[in-house]
């Protein structure tokens, strides 16, 4: 359930580009944020939501603004799947009582019906689709030598989560789609810690590397980031200590050994390898598969039982 910010052309690029919503008087559209708790902002003002079932109801359409949503996977959303008999009649009052928080902004019909659900305009503004657009900018410049101007779009990316993916929302599919944005999330950090090392920005970015290390163990790729950091500052016996505190967890947490590039890094710094200094011009780097479906595909599982596969998910898409 990424929102659906980009289609690849035909009708769904239409849908998804939407029409603007009518807002006589009023130059910029309407502005939702999903990168933490959910939030309708217009002209700076913070529209206050109703509550918690209508909530949920316009963060399922959000994630795929231009989209129809079926009013059955709306209530599979609300209900994780145990609905009152009165379900479709709460799903429409959750409806109303959006539209009319809405139109006393002044922000006219922003959720239309259409069969066999609802959709939102996607002329709004929504965080999540300028995020992907600064990410995608960022990897083109990436991909074209041009460094600086990468790094700044990866952090204008970076600096619009506020928190968890639509905080506070209690769902186990929302928890989920929260669980696969925070996964690109960190594939952003990875991009841009990739360049910032590239570029020699080793001494700066060893303090952050270390904070995301200590938040997410299990990821090899940010952890050999951390290691090269350290190394080509002169401190080797830091970035050895790092590997092995990996590998502790690794086996602790998982019975897993560090993965292959992991290792033999680990041995190029046991040797003050001449690799270990070198500085690769910067280049493109994807997203993990499973997190570039994502981008266009509705989440489509429950977050339940989902911690071991997470850290096994983690290790995997290190790529290490």
């Amino acid at each position: 359930m990424f929102v659906y910010c980009s289609p690849a052309g035909g009708s769904d690029a239409a849908a998804a580009q939407g029409v603007r919503p009518s807002r006589e008087g009023k130059s910029d559209p309407v502005e939702f944020h999903i990168l933490g708790p959910l939030q309708a902002v217009d002209g700076g003002r913070q529209i206050r939501l109703p509550g918690p079932r209508p909530r949920l109801v316009l963060a399922v359409l959000l994630l795929e603004p231009g989209r129809v949503i079926s009013v059955d996977r709306l209530v599979e959303t609300v209900w994780d799947g145990e609905p009152p008999a009165s379900m479709r009649t709460q799903i429409a009052i959750a409806v109303s009582a959006l539209r009319r928080t809405f139109r006393e902004a002044g922000l006219g019909d922003v959720i239309e019906t259409v069969s066999p659900g609802y959709r939102i305009k996607a002329g709004a503004r929504i965080d999540a689709c300028i995020a992907e657009e600064h990410v995608a900018a960022a990897r083109a410049a990436a991909a074209d030598g041009r460094a600086e101007e990468a790094a700044v779009l990866y952090r204008k990316a970076l600096a619009l989560w506020r928190g968890p993916v639509l905080a506070g929302l209690d769902s186990s599919r929302i928890i989920t789609c929260g669980l696969r944005w925070e996964e690109l999330r960190l594939t952003v950090v990875e991009e841009l810690a990739e360049l910032d090392l590239a570029r020699g920005h080793h001494h700066q970015v060893a303090g952050e590397l270390m904070a995301l290390v200590a938040e997410n163990p299990f990821r090899e790729r940010l952890r050999a980031q951390l290691m090269t950091a350290l190394a080509r500052s002169g401190r080797q016996a830091e970035s050895l200590a790092v590997y092995q505190e990996g590998r502790r967890i690794l086996k602790d947490e998982l019975g897993l050994e560090p993965g292959r590039a992991l290792r033999d890094l680990h041995e190029a710094i046991l040797k003050d390898a001449p690799s270990v200094q070198q500085r690769p011009t910067p280049l493109h780097v994807s997203a993990p598969t499973a997190v570039r479906a994502g981008l266009a595909a509705p989440c489509r599982h429950r977050g339940r039982h989902r911690a071991g596969g997470l850290r096994r998910a983690a290790v995997h898409h290190s790529g290490l």
